[in-house]
């Protein structure tokens, strides 16, 4: 019989191994979301109304962003996380919104066609992402992200 090592993969339960495999995938499912969204030239939103009302382009930046801010702060703040950096729970997610705001304004900008990189835009992304850090904050919802 044939010893296995102790920690090898084969010995882990299959959940296990997703966990450890991908442990951020809500997180990431929605970033490529935000990347598909983003990337998809200009003419594609041109026939979707779901409310007609101004500035409905910065409330789905606002709203996509904070989304993004609040699943990646519960996945950093998680119990199975072993992130290093994980009492910078509240930083991490801006920058990572900010570099993603980033990118995605400067490909529109040079390669999407009809579409255009906006700082109104990048500006948005950050407010969503702020005011999910700051509901983050509130004592209510730290007590279910065990901050």
């Amino acid at each position: 019989m044939a010893n296995k090592a102790p920690y090898s993969l084969q010995n882990l339960p299959s959940k296990s191994v997703t966990r450890f495999a991908f442990p951020y995938w809500k997180t990431s499912l929605w970033m490529l979301v935000i990347i598909l969204l983003s990337f998809l030239p200009g003419k594609t939103f041109e026939k979707i109304t779901l409310f007609d009302f101004s500035y409905q382009d910065l409330i789905v930046h606002f709203i996509m962003y904070g989304v993004f801010t609040l699943l990646l702060i519960k996945d950093l703040a998680s119990k199975k996380s072993a992130h290093p950096l994980k009492k910078a729970v509240w930083i991490i997610p801006l920058t990572a919104c900010a570099f993603l705001g980033v990118v995605t304004e400067i490909v529109q900008y040079l390669w999407i066609p009809g579409r255009s990189g906006s700082l109104s835009d990048f500006i948005l992304n950050m407010c969503g992402s702020g005011a999910a850090v700051l509901i983050c904050r509130i004592p209510r919802f730290r007590k279910g992200l065990k901050v």
